[in-house]
C-alpha cells in the first residue's frame, strides 16, 4: 500500500489517468461560503478548501442560470454556444420561444469525453434536456418539463431513479417555512440520487448539480439581516444540510479522484427592481399602444388578457394543483398569459429599443432586421449612444448612487457565428444590486422602480417576494492528487473548467474552446504536460433538433418565473 501525501490521500501512480467528479453548487458566492468555513458551520468544504486550491470563479455575461451552465458545458462564450437567456427570439417575429440542449450549439464536456472513449454520469445539470447520447448515463435537470417526460440516456434508467429525482422545489402558495422544510427535504433527495448513481458503474467524470442554494437565496436574502425574523438562518440551513452530506463523499473519496466543487455565478441582494420597458417607454424609444390607438380586435384581446390574469391570479392562489393544471391546458390561458412581449401593447412601427431578458438587456428595432424595425442601420449607432448616456446618467432615487456603470455592445462581450443572437446592449448594474423586469401591463406612466418582486407572473398569488439575484462572482475548490494543496485560483472564469477536466482526463481539448487550463492550481505532473488539442476545428452546430409542445413550454415557464429566474 502506498503512503498518504500531505492532502491525506493515496497518490496515483506515475501514468495513471485521474477521474474527475464535480459537486455544482447553483449560485453559491464567496461572500457567503468563505464566513460560514471560517466559524465553523461548513466543516466538509472547509477541509477541502484547506486541503486544496480555491478561489473566486467569474461566470458569464449575463449571469443567468441558463447562460452560465451552457458556458461550463462547452466551455465555450455564449457567441458559439448560442444561449443568452432561457428565452431566445423566434426568427422572423417578435416572439419569444425556452431555450433547451437542443437549441445550444457545440459539443458538450461529456459528448467530448464519449468522443474520446471516456465514461461520463452527468446528473440534474441544467440545460441538458432533452438528453443526448454518452458513453454512460445522463439525468437532465431544471430544463426538463416534468418526471413523465423522456429525461434520462439510456430510457431504462428512468424506473431506477424516478422516485427520488425532482425538478425543482415549487414557491406556489407556500409560506417561507413550508418551503424552506421542503427544500430541506429536497437536498436530502438529491444526494439520495448522488449515491445511487455515483458507483452505478465505472465512470472516468462524474457530475452532480445541487440547484436548492440558488432557489433559497431568492426568497431568502433579506432575512439574513434581521436574527430576530424567522427562519433568518434559511440559507444557511441549506449549505449546513448539503455540507453533512458532502462529509460522506469527502470521507470516502477514491484516491484516483480529482474533487471540483463549483458554481456558475454567485449571489447576492436586490435592491430595487427596475421596470426596463417602462423606463424605455419614458424615454422615448418603446411605445405602447393606447386604447384608442387599437383595433376593435386588439381592444376585445387586451379585456381578455386582463379578465385571464384575474382567473388565473385567483386560481393559482386558491384552487387545487390538479385544477390549476387542467385549466392551463385546456383554456388556452398560458398561451396568453406565458409570452414575454405581449406584440398587442407594443406599437412596433413607433418602437426604436425594447427590454429583453432578466438582468438589463436591450434590443434595436433595427428596419430589415427585425419584422417591423424602424431604426435605419445608419441611426444605429446615435440610437446607442443615446440610451446609454441617458443609462449612465440613471440615478437610485434614494440615495442618488449611479445605478449602471457600464452599458455593453454584444460585439464587446461576445465572439463566434452566433453573435447576431445576442441582446445589442447589456446593462451591468452597480454592485449588481439591482434587477431589472419587464412591464407587462402597457402603462408607461407607471413607477420606474420597486423595492420587492413577488415570484412568477402574477403578483400577490405568489405568497414569497424575490429579494436575492446573481452577481458575476461565483466559487471554486479543487481537491485531490492532481491539486496542490493552498493555491489559488488566478483570474478564473466559468469557461476554463471544462478544458482543465479535458486535460486532466488526458482528451484533446478542443479548438473551439475559450477557456483555457488552470494549470497554476496542477501539481508540476499535470501542469508540465502538454495540453493537447484537436487537430482540426470543428463546425459549432446543435445537438439536436427538438421542439417543446405548447404545455410542456408553458409548465417549464411557470417553473422559471416561479423560481424567479425569468419575468
Amino acid at each position: 500500500m502506498t503512503s498518504s501525501d500531505s492532502n491525506g490521500h493515496t497518490p496515483t501512480q506515475a501514468g495513471e489517468r485521474p477521474r474527475v467528479w464535480v459537486i455544482g453548487l447553483d449560485g453559491v458566492p464567496w461572500t457567503l461560503l468563505q464566513p460560514w468555513i471560517d466559524a465553523g458551520y461548513l466543516p466538509a468544504l472547509a477541509r477541502l478548501q484547506t486541503g486544496g486550491a480555491y478561489g473566486p470563479l467569474r461566470s458569464t455575461l449575463q449571469f443567468l442560470t441558463a447562460v452560465a451552465w451552457s458556458s461550463f458545458i462547452t466551455g465555450m462564450n455564449p457567441g458559439k454556444h448560442g444561449i443568452f437567456d432561457f428565452s431566445r427570439r423566434v426568427p422572423g417575429s417578435y416572439d419569444q420561444e425556452l431555450t433547451n440542449a437542443a437549441r445550444r450549439s457545440g459539443r458538450s464536456l461529456w459528448r467530448i469525453l464519449s468522443d474520446a472513449g471516456r465514461r461520463v454520469g452527468v446528473v440534474n445539470v441544467p440545460m441538458t434536456f432533452p438528453p443526448e447520447p454518452v458513453q454512460g448515463f445522463l439525468i437532465s435537470g431544471l430544463d426538463t418539463p416534468g418526471l413523465d417526460s423522456p429525461y434520462t440516456y439510456p430510457p431504462e434508467l428512468k424506473p431506477a431513479v424516478n422516485d427520488v429525482h425532482f425538478i425543482a422545489v415549487s414557491t406556489v402558495g407556500k409560506s417561507h417555512a413550508h418551503y424552506l422544510a421542503e427544500t430541506l427535504e429536497g437536498v436530502d433527495k438529491r444526494f439520495e440520487l448522488l449515491w445511487r448513481t455515483i458507483d452505478r458503474e465505472p465512470l472516468d467524470f462524474y457530475m452532480w448539480v445541487e440547484m436548492e442554494t440558488d432557489a433559497i437565496q431568492h426568497c431568502s436574502w433579506h432575512l439574513m439581516a434581521d436574527p430576530e425574523q424567522p427562519n433568518h438562518d434559511a440559507i444557511l440551513q441549506v449549505y449546513r444540510r448539503i455540507d453533512q452530506h458532502l462529509q460522506r463523499l469527502v470521507d470516502e473519496l477514491p484516491p484516483d479522484v480529482t474533487l471540483v466543487v463549483m458554481s456558475d455565478h454567485g449571489a447576492g441582494p436586490i435592491v430595487k427592481t427596475v421596470y426596463l420597458d417602462r423606463w424605455l417607454a419614458q424615454n422615448g424609444w418603446l411605445h405602447f399602444r393606447r386604447g384608442h390607438e387599437r383595433s376593435l380586435g386588439d381592444r376585445g384581446r387586451h379585456a381578455a388578457r386582463l379578465a385571464v390574469r384575474q382567473t388565473l391570479y385567483l386560481a393559482q392562489r386558491f384552487l387545487p394543483v390538479g385544477v390549476k393544471g387542467y385549466l392551463k391546458r385546456f383554456t388556452g390561458a398560458h398561451a396568453a398569459i406565458e409570452t414575454f412581449i405581449d406584440k398587442a401593447e407594443v406599437d412596433w412601427t413607433q418602437t426604436r429599443a425594447y427590454a429583453a431578458g432578466n438582468l438589463g438587456n436591450i434590443n434595436l428595432n433595427i428596419k430589415g432586421r427585425e419584422p417591423q424595425g424602424v431604426v435605419d442601420p445608419a441611426e444605429v449607432e446615435d440610437v446607442i449612444q443615446s440610451i446609454t448616456k441617458a443609462l449612465m446618467e440613471l440615478r437610485d432615487p434614494d440615495t442618488g448612487e449611479r445605478m449602471v456603470i457600464e452599458v455593453l455592445r454584444r460585439e464587446e462581450v461576445y465572439t463566434g457565428p452566433l453573435l447576431d443572437r445576442a441582446p445589442d446592449l447589456l446593462i451591468r448594474w452597480t454592485d449588481d444590486k439591482y434587477i431589472a423586469t419587464k412591464d407587462y401591463e402597457g402603462r408607461p406612466d407607471g413607477p420606474l422602480f420597486g423595492h420587492k418582486q413577488k415570484f412568477g407572473r402574477h403578483g400577490a398569488a405568489y405568497a414569497l417576494d424575490q429579494t436575492g439575484t446573481h452577481i458575476m462572482e461565483g466559487m471554486c475548490i479543487l481537491y485531490g492528487n492532481a491539486i496542490v494543496k493552498g493555491a489559488r485560483l488566478v483570474q478564473a472564469q466559468l469557461i476554463d473548467l471544462a478544458p482543465t477536466i479535458l486535460h486532466l482526463l488526458d482528451v484533446p481539448i478542443p479548438q473551439a474552446i475559450d477557456g483555457r487550463v488552470l494549470t497554476e492550481v496542477l501539481t508540476p505532473a499535470y501542469a508540465q504536460r502538454p495540453v493537447k488539442r484537436e487537430g482540426q476545428s470543428e463546425e459549432v452546430s446543435a445537438v439536436s433538433e427538438f421542439t417543446l409542445s405548447a404545455e410542456d413550454e408553458a409548465e417549464i415557464r411557470e417553473r422559471l418565473q416561479g423560481l424567479g429566474y425569468v419575468a
